[in-house]
């Protein structure tokens, strides 16, 4: 089953432990080696009611690491109860935001998530009105409101007053906002930022989580912003200590949408368990000692083979 794993792979797949980061160039075989400790995690899994969670950034993503484990791997055909596979904002969503999100909005109902990727938001009764922009504008790990939309699909501009005060359609905006907050109405940028905000201010439920979930992998990590790097943070400062982020700074696709694939680096710096995969199974060694010119890697990938 494991057989065709390179012994930097084995290593990363059978003898690490505690909190590590695996960086890798690409080719390496990082949905491969998630996959392969998922499968040697559960093969030796006794718990009933305490799972793996294993994250990744879009759909396609954790479908692969699944269509892995169940074809190469063949631990079974799909990740079921108690382990969780799947995006990261659907794990925020499941066990954070959606149960527990009427704490820190103060409404008296659970949560609706609107606007993309949970439907059309509708708001706004007329032209200017402000709430249409709902979606489209949420919370820095400050609380600063900002754009997450196009800035110039507004009908005014976010600069401050030339006094450095906030301009008056940014208020009303920010007023909107907390009217539709305390409706029980949230974007999915804006579960994420009050999912930070439950674990903040309940340690209670940041400790049920981890017991719930006392191992974690991260597919991806590279692509992680400051608040899912902080909901990360929380978890392991309420006794969440086994946890793999698996992800190469390099191929950031995210930015756009506030990836900040330096908090990898950082978290490769501190945790001293991590480990580089430097192998690459797609590319020749030229290709490898070329592309090594544009990379952050410390030396060039090794090309497995030759072809």
């Amino acid at each position: 089953m494991f057989e065709s794993l390179s012994e930097k792979q084995r290593e990363i797949v059978f003898d690490k432990s505690d909190k590590f980061v695996v960086r890798a160039c690409p080719g390496s075989g990082k949905t491969y080696c998630v996959s392969a400790r998922f499968a040697r995690l559960i093969l030796d899994w006794e718990k009933e009611y305490e799972g793996i969670a294993v994250l990744s950034f879009t759909n396609v993503a954790w479908q692969e690491i699944e269509k892995t484990y169940s074809e190469i791997f063949q631990v079974g055909e799909r990740i079921s109860f108690p382990h969780f596979l799947g995006t990261i904002d659907s794990f925020v969503n499941k066990y954070i935001f959606l149960p527990y999100g009427h704490l820190v909005l103060k409404c008296d109902k659970r949560p609706i998530l609107v606007g993309d990727p949970h439907g059309t938001w509708s708001g706004g009764r007329y032209e200017r009105d402000h709430s249409q922009y709902f979606d489209s504008c949420s919370f820095d790990i400050n609380g600063n409101l900002i754009p997450t939309g196009n800035p110039q699909s507004f009908h005014f501009s976010w600069k401050n007053n030339k006094d450095g005060t906030t301009n008056g359609n940014v208020i009303n905006l920010i007023k909107s906002k907390k009217t539709l907050l305390s409706n029980g109405y949230a974007s999915q940028s804006d579960a994420n930022y009050f999912a930070m905000k439950i674990l903040e201010e309940y340690p209670q439920i940041a400790k049920a989580i981890v017991l719930r979930f006392p191992y974690l992998i991260v597919d991806e990590a590279q692509d992680t912003s400051d608040i899912e790097m902080r909901i990360i943070d929380l978890l392991i400062e309420n006794g969440l200590n086994q946890v793999m982020l698996v992800g190469d700074p390099d191929q950031a696709i995210f930015e756009w949408n506030d990836a900040k694939p330096d908090l990898l680096n950082q978290k490769f710096a501190e945790w001293e368990n991590s480990v580089v995969l430097n192998e690459s199974r797609r590319s020749s060694q030229l290709i490898c000692d070329y592309t090594f010119n544009i990379s952050s890697i410390e030396e060039p990938s090794t090309a497995v083979s030759d072809e």
